[in-house]
């Protein structure tokens, strides 16, 4: 065991908190410490000190899409990219997933998302899909999604069958949800969702493409506890910010996806949401953009130990960050600003309890 001093803790991704440390017992989290009591209680245990960091939960990648990778040695480099930004736990799509399960990076926490189309579907398709998640049921260091493309040209029988397949083994969903921009008529709305519901199938599935979707689309999903997905590429316009803002506002649950970036454009966004809050605080992180990362993506990792927030029990993944290096934190005794975060100032990344070597 051993303990990990930073100056500030962004605990159960809440509040910041000083003089808080954490005891690391092999990959997991044992005790969150108060400072006071290390001397008395934990005088033996070795201990590492941060005194000008903060520590944050480890960042996900919910969604790569490695379909514009040549290879797989630049399908290992992009993942191994996002380590070195933060990121342990990883969603990858590629059309290629077979070869890319060969990839064993220990570091992260990885999900291989399995895409059908209902414009190509084919009943081989489906047999293929369900011989790989036989195969690998008893492995529980391999885990699937799954992903559907223009999810209205399926068949009946087969959107069906499959969601049937994905309640049996409990798998997670991804929507594509660009073909559903130009249903606009009210009763064929309901019609759809109606349907989906009764088979169980957007129950708690991830749909891409939200911001670009009707108030009444909009309505209608979140009644089935639907997360929006939003690509950093979505968010290049103040309009669109604007709607991911509105989505936060409603306590609509959002993840934020690089999807085929080679940049990592979390740091990014937080700076311009920042800049277009007119109404500063001093909350931390009152948008909760954290979360969109973290705890939102947090049943895409079933198979593996939590580590969406900082928290006893939890897999002992995070990230520290040095604000010392970042000039616009002027005064060093006030808390620190969610800002601050970013790829320069990003020092340590810890996985399962190992520093991972920058």
């Amino acid at each position: 065991m051993f303990i990990v001093s930073p100056k500030w803790i962004y605990l159960n991704n809440t509040r910041l908190e000083i003089d808080k440390s954490i005891l690391i017992d092999g990959p997991i989290i044992e005790e969150i410490l108060k400072n006071e009591t290390i001397e008395k209680k934990y005088k033996g245990i070795s201990r590492i000190e941060y005194p000008n960091h903060v520590l944050m939960p480890t960042f996900t990648e919910s969604y790569l899409n490695s379909n514009n990778c040549l290879n797989k040695i630049e399908v290992e480099t992009k993942m191994k990219s996002l380590l070195k930004n933060g990121v342990t736990r990883l969603c990858i799509h590629g059309k290629n997933y077979k070869d890319m399960m060969s990839i064993d990076i220990r570091q992260l926490d990885i999900v291989h998302i399995i895409e059908l189309d209902g414009k190509t579907v084919q009943q081989t398709d489906i047999k293929d899909m369900t011989d790989v998640l036989d195969f690998y049921k008893s492995d529980l260091r391999k885990q699937f999604c799954i992903s559907l493309n223009n999810i209205i040209d399926f068949d009946r029988d087969i959107i069906i069958k499959l969601s049937s397949i994905l309640n049996e083994i409990d798998i997670n969903l991804h929507i594509k949800g660009n073909c559903l921009q130009n249903i606009t008529d009210k009763e064929k709305i309901n019609d759809l969702v109606t349907f989906w519901s009764e088979i169980n199938l957007i129950n708690n599935s991830y749909l891409h493409g939200a911001l670009s979707l009707s108030d009444y689309w909009k309505t209608n999903i979140k009644k089935s506890n639907v997360t929006a997905v939003v690509s950093y590429m979505e968010l290049s316009t103040i309009d669109n910010i604007m709607k991911f803002l509105h989505l936060l506002e409603k306590k609509t649950k959002c993840v934020l996806i690089t999807k085929t970036l080679n940049s990592y454009d979390l740091y990014q966004i937080i700076k311009i949401i920042e800049k277009l809050d007119i109404n500063q605080n001093n909350i931390f992180d009152k948008n909760k953009i954290i979360n969109c990362v973290t705890e939102n993506t947090s049943n895409l990792f079933s198979n593996f130990i939590s580590s969406g927030s900082i928290k006893r029990g939890n897999k002992a993944s995070f990230n520290l960050f040095d604000i010392s290096s970042n000039q616009l934190l002027k005064n060093k005794n006030c808390n620190p600003k969610l800002s601050i975060l970013d790829k320069q100032s990003l020092t340590h990344v810890w996985s399962a309890g190992e520093q991972y070597k920058m």
